[in-house]
Order: structure tokens, then sequence, then C-alpha cells
């Protein structure tokens, strides 16, 4: 289906004089320009500050005035042309800039110069990598932004690629799969990363898969917003948290076809929220190797950039990319902290963290690409509470401190990941639970860490159980700073959310008043003052 076509060929019928095209991929550009002005039987133009004006003729570029290198000139050849064209002006976002005003003011001369003569095969299109709409032109100028390319535009730069080289390619065979390997690159992009793979073997075929996709995580890498991952971790790593399991293996039965024509959505995703170090994380990495989807780390902190509209266009791409790699994971960790000034947007810079979170509760809400977000938190009470709704995830599930039964299972697991069975250690299991009591299972894990580092340091054959409870007793859990906060946590939870373990952890103790504390864990003596007189 030629989408990006048809639109712009429906915009300049409709009386658009200037259109904006925003993407990085020029050839698509001027692919879709080619097809409006055969479709119109009009010649279509070129213009850059550098090469001047080019027409498209019996495909390649003919120039026509390389002197013509300023937007003033050939905004005027333009108006002066008698001949129906479209004109594409090539990166023409910098000349509309503030420092610029007599170029916009140009162009809207321009166009309200043309505004009635009913001549609809004649436009100009503005070619550039991103949406830039100055203000002025922000009621007359329609824009489309063209998304990363589909499965079937892949398949055409593949094509082209094998027979620009074949020379160097002794096999191919392009399936399905291979192009899925390439999606979320750009056309550039797709076309090197085969070319190097031809270079490279010689060949382009399945085997050629992970080399395609170590390009792409590097060029994804190079954004600083997505983190290509490749978890090894799976839900069986996870000690507890049964009824989220068991929610993860149902949701994960939704996305044949199946399912689909039983009448079940694609799922959109899962919030975790919860005590830090019980496993959130894992469990991101874990549903993408269970379900064996890419996992795509997003980091909301890094969205946000100094140049007007470059935080709301950050967000847009990507949303995209991981739009375009679908079915695939989006993990967002702690998300309150990409999030936390979406309240006070407006008084501290401008609305843009409105503006950001408002375009990510948008595409939460209507995406229909299987991408399935899993987002973590740790403090809820930083969570925007728009995001908390029904119909932005699937589901709520709090992550609690591991029961008994739990910890001895996440020892057991840490246990084994170093080789060991506790069985044959002859490891007291029973003390140890009750002695790491209030326990997160990342402090569960430091304890077996530093076990076997103390064993080792003095000899031993392996780790006794003398060393994990000296471990157990120098290490002071988080809950114990936490037992006001892991309270009130637990209150939220019990209305708000479900549990993501069938067992209930026992209860968290607090320090004592001897203990010493930070600065910040006291409370103010002036507050409920009259409940001590």
């Amino acid at each position: 289906m030629r989408y990006y076509e048809e639109e712009l060929e429906t915009l300049i019928k409709a009386g658009a004089k200037v259109v904006e095209v925003a993407s990085f991929e020029w050839e698509r550009v001027h692919g879709f320009a080619n097809y409006v002005a055969e479709d119109l039987n009009v010649d279509w133009y070129a213009w850059s500050a550098v090469s001047g004006l080019k027409v498209w003729d019996n495909g390649n570029f003919k120039t026509i005035n390389p002197d013509c290198v300023t937007l003033p000139a050939v905004l005027d050849y333009y108006l002066k042309a008698e001949n129906d064209m479209l004109l594409v002006l090539e990166d023409f976002h910098p000349y509309s800039e503030v420092n610029n005003p007599a170029n916009v003011r140009y162009l809207r001369e321009m166009m309200r110069a043309q505004s009635y003569s009913g001549n609809y095969k004649k436009a100009i299109i503005l070619s550039s990598p991103n949406k830039f709409v100055p203000e002025e032109l922000s009621k007359e100028l329609p824009v489309i932004e063209v998304d990363l390319p589909d499965r079937d535009t892949i398949e055409v730069i593949a094509n082209s690629v094998v027979e620009e080289y074949s020379e160097y390619c002794i096999e191919n065979e392009i399936t399905p799969k291979l192009l899925e390997s390439a999606l979320g690159l750009t056309v550039m992009e797709a076309r090197l990363a085969f070319a190097k793979a031809i270079i490279q073997n010689r060949k382009l075929t399945e085997e050629e898969i992970p080399l395609i996709i170590s390009e792409k995580e590097q060029i994804i890498k190079k954004s600083g917003l997505l983190e290509y991952f490749h978890p090894k971790e799976y839900l069986t790593n996870i000690g507890g948290l049964d009824n989220l399991k068991e929610w993860i293996h149902k949701r994960g039965n939704a996305y044949s076809d199946e399912a689909k024509k039983y009448g079940l959505n694609t799922p959109r995703g899962v919030l975790l929220l919860g005590v830090p170090g019980c496993g959130k994380s894992l469990t991101a990495k874990a549903i993408a190797n269970e379900w064996k989807f890419p996992l795509l780390r997003f980091d909301l902190g890094k969205v946000f950039g100094g140049i007007v509209g470059e935080s709301e266009r950050n967000i847009r791409y990507a949303l995209d990319v991981a739009k375009t790699i679908s079915p695939c994971v989006l993990w967002i960790d702690e998300i309150e902290k990409g999030l936390s000034g979406s309240q006070s947007s407006g008084r501290t810079d401008g609305g843009t963290s409105a503006r950001v979170f408002g375009t990510f509760l948008t595409w939460m809400q209507e995406k229909k690409e299987p991408v399935f977000v899993v987002a973590t938190a740790n403090d809820i009470s930083s969570l925007p509470p728009e995001l908390l709704r029904k119909g932005r995830f699937d589901e709520i599930f709090f992550v609690d401190l591991p029961s008994a039964k739990e910890r001895e299972n996440i020892f057991a697991i840490h246990l084994k990941n170093k080789g060991r069975d506790y069985k044959a250690l002859g490891l007291d299991m029973d003390k140890l639970v009750k002695a790491s009591e209030g326990f997160s299972g990342a402090e569960i894990e430091e304890v077996v860490n530093e076990a076997l580092f103390n064993a080792y340091a003095d000899g031993q054959k392996d780790v006794e159980m003398k060393n994990l409870l000296d471990c157990i007793r120098t290490t002071s859990p988080l809950s114990r700073t936490m037992a006001e906060t892991i309270a009130n946590l637990r209150k939220w939870a019990e209305q708000r959310a479900r549990l993501a373990s069938k067992e209930k952890p026992e209860q968290v103790q607090a320090l004592g008043e001897e203990v010493p504390r930070l600065q910040q864990e006291y409370k103010n003596p002036f507050i409920n003052s009259k409940k001590n007189d």
C-alpha cells in the first residue's frame, strides 16, 4: 500500500501549496515526489543549498541552475515558473529558525500569492529529517511524518543491495525472518547492514541475521535512548512471584493467530511496583526471554534535550523504533524518575515534560502494534495518577519482600547459579530463611556472593553454613530503614494493585531508636505535636 504517496497527492490536490515531509530517508521522500509527479504528469525538482536546483529527468538528476543556492532565489524561480512542477526543498529546517524570519515570511507570502490560483499541480515539498513546523506556519503547513520502513520496504532495499553487489554475492535468500531482523533501521542503515553482510560473508541469507542484528544494536545504541538487550534470565530463575508468573504465561499465549481469532486483544503491558531489589527488572528480562521477543530498554531520562522540540522528537523516535521492531518488549526501568517533573512542567520547563508524558500516554492508549511495555517503579508517590488508571497497562502488580518459602527458593536458585546444591552442602535452609527475614532477593544474592568470597579467602573447600550466617548478620537490609514506607506501600497495594506473590511476607522490623539515623530519616517534631502534649 502506497500510504505516504497517496497522502501527499491528496494534500496537493486539495490545494496545499506547501507540505512538509519529515523523514531521515531522502530516497523515500524522492520516491514519494516521483510517484506524485508521474500521477499528476508534471516535472519535479530538487533544491539544496549546496548543489542548487536540479530536475529529475529519465532516472537521473539534471542540473538546472547550480548558482541558485539561496532560499529566496529558488522560491523566486518557483514563483516565476509558468510550468506545473513539484519542488522538493532539501533540509529546509535550518532556514526556518528564529534567526531567519525573512525566509519564513517569504514562504508565507508565496503561499498567499497562490492560495486561490486553483492550480493543484504546483506545490513545494519541504524535506527535513524531523518535524520542525515554524510557529508562523503551524496553521497553514500540513505535515506528513514518515514511519521507519516496514517489512515490504526493507525487502525492496534487500533486493536492491543484492543486485548492486551481485559480483560479491554468490548466494541470497531473502526470507521474512531475514527482513524482520532489519526492522527498526532506516533505509540507509538497512542498506549498509545488508551490504556489510554481503561483503563479509559473500551472501545474504538467514545465516547473516546475527550480523545484521549486531549492526542494528549499534545503530539503536547511538541514539542514546534505547538499548538492545540479549536477556538470559528465565522466569524459573526468579524466586516466588507466582501470581505474576501465571499472569505472564497467560498473556504470552495471546500473540498467536488463534488467539486473535478467538477475540483476544493484543496485550499492552504491565506495571511492576514495589520494594527495590525484589525482582522487578529481572522479570522484565525474563518476559522477553520466555516469549522470544527482542528486549529494548528505554531510558526516559535521556529523552529530554535542550533544543526546542528535541524532547518531543526523541520520544516519538524511540516509540517508532519499538513499533517497527514489534513484537518486542519495551522495558522502562524506574519510570517514576523519568516522569517526575510532568505535574509541575508548566512552571519548570515550559510544559516539555507534560508534552512528553502526554505523547507516551496517548501511544500507550492507542497503540495497535504488539509492543509489550514493562515499566518498573519503586516510589509510587512520584507516579502521575494518569499512568495508573485502567487502559494504560493490562495490570499493575505489587512486588513485595519475599516470604519465608520464597527466600528458601531464592537461596537455592543463587547457590545453583554458582554450581552448588544446598542439600549436598548440608546447609540448614530453615536457619538461613529465619536469619534472613526482611531481606530482598538482591540482598540474598549478595549474601551468597560474599559468603563465597570469604570461604575462598579462608582456604575452605567450599562455602559453609557459618559463612552464610556471618554475611547475613553483617548485612542491614533495606527493609529496616524503609519499614514505614513498606507498610504504606502494602496498604496502598491492597486496594489498587494485584499482589505478585501468593504468600504474604513477614512484617518488617524498623530500626531501633538507638541506631544512628540519616538526617532525612528524622521526622518533623512539630507535626502531630498535640498527640505528644
